[in-house]
C-alpha cells in the first residue's frame, strides 16, 4: 500500500517543487527487485535506505510502530479498506519483505526549524491527507519568503 502513497505524492511533485519542498522515500529495507520495482515506476525523485530504521523509529517516538499482520491487517477493517482502495488504482502489490513495520511522513523546514508536521500510519494503508500536507507546505513557503 505504500506503493499508492508514494505514487499520489509524487504525482503532486509540481506543486511540491513551486513550493520549495524536496520530496524523499525512506525505505526501511534494501530488497533490489523491490526497489527496481518501485523507483522510478511508484516515485520518481530521490530514494534513501534507513539501515538503521531511525526515520521509523522517530515517527514511534524513539521505537519502531511494528503490528502483527493478522490482527493488524487481516483482522482490521479499516486497514482492508485502505488495501481496497489501493488496489483501485491498479497498483501492483506483494508481500516480500518486512510487512509488519508501519511508516509515515514528515515534513521538515528549512535550517533550525525542525518539523512542521507528522504523520503517523495507524492502520496499515493509511495516508498523509494530501490536502493537508500541500497546506503545510504553503504555510511553509509564505513563512520562509515573509
Amino acid at each position: 500500500m505504500c506503493r499508492a502513497e508514494a505514487h499520489q505524492l509524487y504525482l503532486r511533485k509540481p506543486i511540491f517543487d513551486s513550493l520549495g519542498v524536496q520530496l524523499f522515500v525512506v525505505l526501511h529495507e534494501d530488497i533490489e527487485s523491490e526497489v527496481k520495482d518501485f523507483w522510478p515506476r511508484y516515485w520518481g525523485g530521490v530514494v534513501v535506505h534507513d539501515r538503521g530504521r531511525d526515520f521509523y523509529k522517530a515517527l514511534g517516538g524513539g521505537k519502531l510502530l511494528k503490528e502483527n499482520f493478522i490482527s493488524g491487517f487481516l483482522l482490521n477493517p479499516r486497514a482492508l479498506s485502505n488495501y481496497k482502495r489501493s488496489k483501485s488504482m491498479n497498483i501492483e502489490y506483494n508481500f516480500k519483505g518486512e510487512g509488519e513495520i508501519k511508516g509515515g511522513l514528515f515534513i521538515i523546514g528549512s535550517g533550525k526549524s525542525g518539523i512542521a508536521y507528522q504523520f503517523i500510519e495507524r492502520n496499515f494503508g493509511d495516508w498523509a491527507p494530501l490536502a493537508e500536507v500541500i497546506e503545510i507546505c504553503t504555510q511553509m513557503q509564505k513563512v520562509t519568503r515573509g
